[in-house]
């Protein structure tokens, strides 16, 4: 029988929820306490899930002895401490993006895990989507990828938009993007070239923005991230890759996938949206068998990078450096 893997909840808000009904669903893992800023939060959280205590103490969770891993599902600028503390303790963890909301922070995180060899795993659920898995195993050598993001216009109060505490729509969505392209180029990114900036976000923060990666295997990929306005016709998340006589095209929030080949022609596929069980799965296994996280700080660190490089091409209005940064960052 598989070990039991007991787990520490930091952060009951909605993603918790969701990890915890996915939690329910995979075999050998157990939700063993629950943290939150609000006492009244966290009790409720207990009660819904059928968890052992509740606290506002992260200290409670980060050092009980008898929990193997911590779920960091916090606000953003919160998670880089909390993964390092948990890592010192001797805690596995699995962090929900963005793993960090600088550069700095990220590679904070990555030492942590470096010098006390625990497994982090960072949360990007989309990796694990149905289509997404279909697609990349359709296209093994793409040409050419694009992938959109546009949401709705974020309140300009809402905490994800603060500077600080969230980063805004771009940094906190915009790393599922670039993972994913990073995921379906199978290349590490050399350079990026963007434009954009703030154009209405009250709270300063870069809310729209296009850009072209270069791929270290020749891919070229754009992507397009902002809260103007979901469009109707192929919804918030929109991916498309290329190759010589192919194309996939995922929309309806990549739950919808056309094919179109010469010899083929046009196949359409559905299917739901997935992620969070095949996550919260792959994590626990990983925990099981003593083996790497199969999406870890590196990726966080690579996701991360490619939107604050973004950022920096938006400012200086030149391509700027990714690959190269992240070896001397590494070196």
């Amino acid at each position: 029988m598989s070990k039991t893997i007991r787990i520490g909840i930091i952060g009951c808000g909605a993603i918790g929820a969701e990890h915890a009904k996915a939690l329910a669903q995979v075999d050998g893992a157990q939700i063993a306490g629950c943290c939150d800023l609000t006492m009244a939060r966290a009790e409720e959280y207990a009660r819904t899930y059928g968890i052992g205590y509740a606290t506002t103490e992260h200290d409670r969770i980060i050092a009980d002895p008898d929990i193997d891993a911590i779920y960091v599902l916090t606000q953003h600028d919160s998670h880089a401490d909390l993964c390092i503390r948990a890592a010192r303790a001797g805690k596995h963890v699995l962090v929900e993006k963005p793993l960090a909301l600088s550069v700095e922070d990220c590679l904070r995180v990555g030492r942590a895990v470096k010098e006390t060899g625990v497994t982090l795993m960072t949360g990007f659920k989309m990796r694990y989507y149905d289509l997404v898995q279909r697609a990349r195993d359709l296209m093994p050598k793409p040409l050419m990828l694009t992938m959109q993001m546009m949401d709705n216009r974020w309140p300009g109060d809402f905490w994800a938009n603060d500077p600080v505490k969230g980063g805004g729509n771009v940094l906190s969505q915009g790393c599922h993007s670039c993972d994913l392209l990073r995921f379906m180029a199978r290349s590490d990114p050399l350079e990026v070239y963007a434009a954009g900036g703030n154009y209405y976000q009250p709270t300063g923060v870069v809310d729209n923005v296009c850009a072209t990666f270069k791929f270290a295997n020749g891919v070229v990929a754009s992507w397009v991230q902002g809260d103007c306005r979901v469009p109707a016709a192929v919804s918030k998340f929109f991916l498309q890759a290329y190759d010589a006589d192919r194309s996939v095209t995922l929309s309806d929030r990549l739950t919808r996938m056309v094919v179109s080949t010469p010899a083929d022609g046009v196949a359409e596929t559905r299917s739901s949206e997935t992620g969070f069980v095949e996550e919260n799965r792959a994590f626990i296994h990983a925990l099981q068998n003593g083996l790497t996280a199969p999406i870890d700080h590196r990726d966080g660190l690579f996701a991360t990078l490619m939107v604050l490089q973004a950022f920096a091409s938006i400012r200086s209005g030149k391509p700027e450096p990714i690959a190269a940064l992240m070896a001397e960052l590494a070196g």
